[in-house]
């Protein structure tokens, strides 16, 4: 059967993804943090790693994994997580039009990798338009493949390693300053940047926060700092 066109042409697309998300996971000390917890913990090696698929996280698996270790109740743990992934639903609003002609059953599909990563990778260069319908779902899928795979497999290392590594090295606020530089990365439009100046710089500065909600308030904030940017050159015009 004679390979057609657009064969080649997704194959590219998901190449591009899956290179445009690897270049970004070269950034790994999150996975570290995780890793360093888990070994530091009572849990097992198994029910560590099990998290990873099941949360898909950083924030959120690291604080499940301290309060498990802790005793917390279950659900208390389960509620806890929501709280902090909480901002996923922000991300899916924002993904969701650029899927709107998929069916279902592949829209819930995409939806299960979408993190900070697949989201500010994928937007910007949804939005430079010249990708069709399945021009997007091909690069999301191949940033997404490795996306998860890269943490899955990266997590099985930081475990082992974790524990060993010393607290000074801060690795706690891994997760913040890794959204930050995506941040900075992704944003070209003056609102933009002013989101993500906003957003990074509260990521960091409020890693203490209870429950590890620091990127879920700090998503927040940018978000409407960048509105407030925005409304205020529509009123200068």
């Amino acid at each position: 059967m004679p390979i057609q066109e657009a064969d080649l042409v997704a194959v590219r697309d998901l190449l591009e993804g899956g290179l445009v998300e690897a270049d970004v996971q070269r950034l790994s000390t999150p996975r570290l943090a995780v890793g360093a917890a888990v070994s530091a913990s009572s849990l097992t090696t198994a029910q560590g790693l099990a998290s990873a698929p099941i949360v898909l996280a950083g924030s959120a698996q690291l604080a499940a994994v301290q309060m498990l270790d802790a005793g917390v109740a279950p659900l208390v743990v389960i509620v806890s997580a929501l709280v902090i992934n909480a901002r996923i639903l922000l991300y899916g609003a924002g993904l969701a039009p650029w899927f709107r002609d998929q069916p279902v059953r592949r829209r819930l599909l995409l939806a299960i990798p979408v993190i900070d990563q697949t989201y500010l990778t994928c937007v910007p260069r949804f939005e430079r338009g010249d990708l069709d319908s399945s021009g997007r779902v091909a690069y999301y899928s191949g940033g997404a493949v490795w996306l998860v795979g890269a943490w899955l497999g990266t997590q099985a290392l930081a475990i082992t390693i974790g524990a060993r590594l010393p607290e000074s090295l801060g690795l706690e606020i891994a997760a913040p300053l890794a959204m930050a530089g995506l941040l900075a990365k992704s944003t070209t439009s003056r609102q933009g940047v002013v989101a993500a100046v906003v957003a990074g710089a509260l990521a960091v500065l409020a890693v203490g926060l209870p429950m590890h909600t620091s990127l879920l308030v700090a998503t927040i904030v940018g978000i409407a700092a960048g509105r407030a940017s925005q409304r205020s050159s529509e009123v200068s015009r």
